[in-house]
């Protein structure tokens, strides 16, 4: 039993196998390196690898991962490997202790087929040579040219297609020499050897892969989220992809309108630049196919327009916390704690589809407020009741715009009437509220069912003003101006 689990915790550590290497030591000139990748990680002796680096995040939109040097193994430990790097790219980058990955070529290339090749001896015939050559190489496809007129095609089952029992032919030329009225061949080219030829293309299929590697890593769209997303199993067998490696048509139209959109804002984008002129460029026939085009693409945007339904009303619910505190820390005995605000706002946009009037709304609300003030250097309470009038500008977005955050910037007036009262001495008196200027800033999100959420900003001075006090020589002030910083987070719906 032990020694059936030591086998399998050997043979997974090879299947599992990272490329992950830490660079332990270098030569003084730099051409020798020593990583703590053995034979029980999956490197081969005589290994080729491909040594890179990350240099970035991989969630950083810029160039992650660098090659670093092209290197063979010449001598290979249980638990450590020499490498001759016979092509370095960037010897800064080379630190010892630093960690680098080594993409090998026995570690990439595991499980591929040996190719099979044939080879074929031709002997070319004295002043044909390049002919003959010619008819080689193109499978022989003119060797009955010259009499294409005698046949004729019906139909075209299928395109042409060339079958072998080898996956490739290396090709030997030799010519006829005629030496003493005797004919002898004579090499004129001569194909490597099977072996040498295999290893090279096993050396360029490697090559091949890293590249692939690094250009899909350092893609700016690339994540390994999307990226291991394509390779989920299916939950009712483990054996299959969820998502299949074709294209369904479904994909493909949703690709073709993607390419016909970047299309269109090139066109757009070519237009806004050059503004009047951006036409000089193109012949009459070339400017007739663009107008025809515009003319699509501005027909297009007013289907999209008219079938739209905008909504010219708006209800709000919001609650506010003050930012600013108009207490003093003098009063010792009352401090009050709760202080905030509860409004309804209502909206209405008075020239709906216009394409510059939509952005200017007015809007009213009815708010209750709680708050407090110094007065004499004693804490009173202030309880508001009063009405707003303003409007809105909507700068990037129309105010009925669904699912995008919709920033607007407001002014308003306020009028009212509110209370105040020294809870030490049960004083009180009445006040009118007058306020003008009032700014405000904020953004909303509405979604398709219309309801959605805001948060806003707002500024403003309160002028107090007392008609009325339950004493005649009253501690509270006649007037008074509060600066007011408020917050509110409020839910709305549109109709």
């Amino acid at each position: 039993m032990i020694g059936l689990f030591i086998t399998l915790l050997v043979m997974t550590s090879k299947v599992l196998a990272l490329s992950e290497a830490r660079l332990l030591n270098q030569s003084s000139s730099g051409q020798t390196a020593v990583f703590n990748l053995g034979s029980f990680d999956g490197i081969s002796p005589g290994d080729y690898a491909i040594i890179v680096k990350q240099i970035r995040s991989l969630d950083s939109r810029d160039l992650r991962i660098v090659p670093v040097a092209k290197a063979r193994n010449i001598k290979i430990n249980s638990d450590s490997s020499v490498w001759i790097l016979y092509r370095i790219f960037d010897q800064e980058l080379l630190i010892n202790g630093d960690k680098f990955q080594l993409l090998s070529e026995s570690h990439l290339l595991r499980g591929r087929r040996v190719p099979t090749l044939g080879r074929t001896s031709v002997v070319l015939d004295k002043g044909k040579g390049s002919e003959q050559l010619s008819n080689l190489l193109n499978d022989d496809v003119d060797r009955l040219s010259k009499k294409k007129n005698d046949y004729e095609t019906i139909a075209i089952a299928h395109e042409k297609q060339k079958k072998s029992d080898t996956d490739a032919e290396l090709i030997d030329l030799e010519a006829w020499e005629k030496n003493r009225h005797s004919n002898f061949r004579t090499s004129i080219y001569k194909s490597p050897n099977k072996s040498e030829w295999t290893r090279q293309l096993r050396l360029a299929t490697f090559e091949k892969l890293v590249v692939a590697y690094l250009e899909q890593v350092n893609n700016p769209n690339f994540n390994y989220d999307s990226f291991y997303q394509k390779q989920m199993k299916s939950t009712f067998s483990n054996e299959f992809l969820a998502k299949s490696y074709y294209e369904s048509e479904y994909g493909n139209f949703l690709k073709r309108e993607s390419f016909k959109s970047t299309a269109d804002a090139k066109l757009y984008r070519t237009m806004l630049e050059k503004g009047e002129s951006w036409s000089e460029d193109f012949s009459d026939e070339e400017l007739k196919n663009i107008l025809g085009q515009v003319s699509i693409l501005q027909e297009k945007d007013r289907r999209i327009s008219v079938m739209a339904k905008p909504t010219r009303f708006a209800f709000a619910l919001e609650y506010g916390t003050f930012m600013t505190d108009a207490q003093t820390n003098k009063d010792s005995l009352y401090r009050r704690e709760s202080r905030y605000s509860t409004e309804l706002d209502f909206e209405a946009t008075p020239l709906l589809k216009h394409p510059t009037l939509e952005t200017i709304t007015l809007n009213g609300t009815l708010r209750l407020n709680q708050t407090a003030f110094a007065a004499n250097s004693v804490n009173a309470d202030l309880n508001e009741r009063s009405v707003t009038l303003g409007a809105n500008w909507y700068p990037f977005y129309a105010p009925y715009t669904i699912e995008v955050p919709v920033i607007f910037l407001g002014a308003y007036f306020r009028s009212g009437l509110a209370s105040a009262k020294f809870p030490s001495t049960n004083e009180s008196a009445n006040y009118t509220v007058f306020s003008l200027p009032g700014l405000r800033a904020g953004f909303k999100f509405l979604m398709r069912n219309n309801f959605g959420l805001r948060l806003l900003v707002s500024l403003e001075t309160l002028k107090l003003e007392r008609y009325e006090s339950s004493k005649i020589a009253s501690a509270l002030p006649s007037t008074t101006n509060l600066a007011e910083a408020k917050i509110g987070f409020g839910l709305v719906y549109a109709f």
